[in-house]
């Protein structure tokens, strides 16, 4: 009975260990001389300068502690995969501390822009792709889709996420030497 609880045991630790995450970038961006208020200030403005519609694109504001917000990368293939061209939506969180705040990419979610005669959203971006895509829930004629996708997504969204977290850096830096400003 002993040995039967402990395999059982084993069996979900390995079970869990092969289970797949969502795909998710995060930095922290550090800045010792502004507090958790300066800081969350700078990002939102931030926000308002870097996306069309800040408003569209905030969804969460808690002032001070959290901005969570929305983007999308475009998603373009060759004509080979013409049919899962479209875009992937993803969330932003940025998290203040004083002297530091944290930037999160995550819920990367692929949408086709025009609909197919099969179910052509490839969904979530994992973190890495798994030998059986069943186990994601991609099926049948989907699976060399989805490995398109894994393939050419996965370094666009590391793309994107690369430049938005340098951009953010500047901008908290450019903000910072203009209060020190005097004029």
């Amino acid at each position: 009975m002993k040995r039967l609880v402990i395999l059982a045991a084993m069996a979900l630790v390995v079970l869990a260990a092969g289970a797949q995450k969502p795909l998710e970038f995060s930095t922290v961006i550090k800045q010792d001389s502004l507090d958790a208020n300066a800081l969350y200030e700078a990002t939102k403005s931030w926000f308002v300068e870097s996306f069309k519609d800040s408003k569209a694109v905030i969804e969460d504001d808690r002032s001070g502690k959290q901005i969570t917000g929305k983007g999308v990368i475009t998603f373009e293939t060759n004509m080979m995969y013409a049919s899962i061209s479209g875009y992937i939506e993803f969330l932003i969180d940025v998290q203040f501390r004083d002297g530091r705040l944290k930037l999160t990419m995550r819920n990367f979610n692929h949408k086709a822009d025009h609909r197919a005669a099969f179910d052509n959203d490839m969904g979530i971006l994992v973190d890495e792709l798994p030998k059986n895509l069943e186990d994601i829930g991609v099926k049948g004629s989907r699976k060399t889709m989805y490995k398109y996708y894994y393939k050419n997504a996965t370094p666009l969204c590391k793309n994107a996420f690369d430049t938005m977290a340098n951009s953010l850096t500047e901008f908290v830096v450019n903000k910072k030497v203009q209060e020190e400003e005097e004029w």
